[in-house]
């Protein structure tokens, strides 16, 4: 099966961009989510495809509805697709913050 044009990069780019902002480490954000913290670290080096479950823990800890984090990562992708390879930036509600699933 292909891969859909720049979601993995794109997936990276929001998730990193996520914790940092958050001021979380991987191990901190694996800890929230109950995701391993290996998985997290290779979808951040786009060696791995996020999952729907990983998508929904990875939404919940930062207080995102799922089909927001999706949102963001396919604004993310659009603007790498149209060559805007300008850096990410999270648009979180104010009132977001990781948050114990």
């Amino acid at each position: 099966m292909d891969d859909y044009p720049r979601l993995t990069e794109a997936t990276a780019r929001v998730l990193t961009r996520l914790r940092e902002d958050a001021g979380l480490s991987k191990r901190k954000l694996a800890s929230l989510t109950g995701i391993d913290r290996v998985y997290l670290l290779q979808l951040e080096q786009q060696k791995y495809r996020l999952t729907l479950n990983a998508a929904f823990l990875i939404a919940q800890a930062f207080g995102l509805p799922p089909g927001r984090l999706v949102d963001m990562i396919e604004t993310e992708r659009l603007k790498l697709l149209d060559g805007d390879d300008s850096s990410f930036t999270a648009e979180m509600p104010p009132e977001s913050a990781p948050q114990q699933p």
